[in-house]
């Protein structure tokens, strides 16, 4: 779940930003023209990891958001590893066949350490990618 509000708060912050900077043109042709484009592509963005995420951002804002991932102890290269390890494991735990197993049950893939963890990490991304995008 998470990973989940992560998609949707890239994706909705996206829309936000673009919708801002493109309000002396919108209703015009251009203007619909950029914001169909970006719906078309958001219906295709799943999974945001790194390099997806700083792509949107830059092909719509011209900002690499990546740069502003810094905070405690992250530096933007950093910060871009556990990103797209969660992403990954996430793939990892939706799309895994559930195993029948005879005697004691398999361990959780994701324990409850790993979840406040990945909440830790995914709220001080969500703010250093706000403060990234200051100004837009």
């Amino acid at each position: 779940m998470a990973l989940t509000a992560w998609e949707t708060y890239v994706e909705d912050r996206a829309i936000e930003a673009v919708t801002a900077r493109l309000k002396a043109v919108n209703g015009s042709p251009i203007g619909d023209f950029v914001n169909n484009k970006l719906t078309e592509e958001l219906k295709r963005f799943h999974n945001p990891n790194a390099e997806k995420t700083k792509r949107l951002f830059l092909d719509y804002l011209q900002v690499d958001v990546t740069a502003g991932w810094v905070w405690l102890h992250y530096d933007t290269a950093l910060a871009k590893k556990p990103l797209d390890h969660l992403i990954s494991r996430r793939g990892d735990v939706v799309h895994r066949s559930k195993q029948v197993t005879v005697g004691a049950p398999l361990p959780h893939l994701v324990k409850r350490d790993d979840l406040d963890k990945a909440i830790r990490f995914l709220t001080g991304l969500v703010n250093a990618t706000e403060h990234a995008l200051e100004g837009e």
